[in-house]
């Protein structure tokens, strides 16, 4: 979404994750009421769930409904270090993806302490996510727990089997991959069922496809991941 000019880094956010394709699990409906509530009775929140559960997706489709936001991805600006934080409570909402890779670390935890104050004197929007949740990751500034565990918090659930083979159809969709049933369900079936591994298998696949300029079908998947 547009930023003020005055951000020292270019936040990219994907406008592909949105909430409406967005497979949501039955545990994950309060959760999703909740982000798509355009003005929020909390100020922070802090949300966790295992890897491929859809933390960044549903974090960047709470920014497209707002123009003043931010996503930013800590595993994409990990390098940049500590001072991409600076200057983020001029904005109205601020996600901040995978937290739990700077924890630990002196420098980033002070500017997150930081950060969230400043946030609470702007009424900034302050979203958090985690792979574990707040009281179970280990800091060096207890001062920085005690704000995590402050906020509203929420376990975003993996999806059941139903439910992955149809966010695996979506995701193709998304990418404007052509896909029989009966690839999808083959895919499904064979490749390891966390999310993060299927999307990443069906990129594989995409680009594979592309390159070699072949439909994907049971006997090019058989060959490529040597199923």
């Amino acid at each position: 979404m547009p930023l003020s000019n005055q951000l020292p880094f270019d936040f990219i956010l994907y406008n592909e994750f949105t909430f409406e394709n967005f497979i949501v699990a039955e545990k994950n409906k309060e959760l999703l009421t909740v982000l798509q509530t355009v003005n929020l009775a909390e100020s922070f929140y802090f949300i966790w769930g295992a890897k491929g559960s859809g933390k960044s997706h549903v974090l960047q489709a709470s920014c497209a409904q707002h123009a003043n936001s931010a996503y930013l991805p800590l595993n994409v600006f990990l390098d940049e270090g500590e001072s991409v934080l600076e200057g983020l409570d001029q904005l109205d909402w601020l996600c901040i993806d995978d937290v739990h890779l700077v924890l630990g670390k002196s420098n980033w935890e002070e500017k997150l302490f930081t950060l969230f104050n400043a946030c609470q004197i702007s009424s900034t929007c302050l979203i958090v996510s985690s792979l574990l949740a707040p009281l179970e990751l280990k800091y060096v500034l207890p001062d920085l727990q005690s704000r995590f565990s402050s906020g509203v918090t929420y376990q975003l659930h993996e999806l059941n089997e139903p439910e992955k083979l149809l966010a695996l159809k979506k995701r193709a969709e998304l990418a404007g991959i052509p896909l029989k049933d009966e690839v999808l369900n083959y895919i499904y079936l064979r490749s390891e069922r966390s999310m993060s591994v299927l999307f990443s298998v069906l990129e594989q696949l995409d680009k594979l496809s592309l390159a070699e300029k072949r439909k994907i079908t049971i006997p090019f998947v058989k060959a490529i991941m040597q199923w």
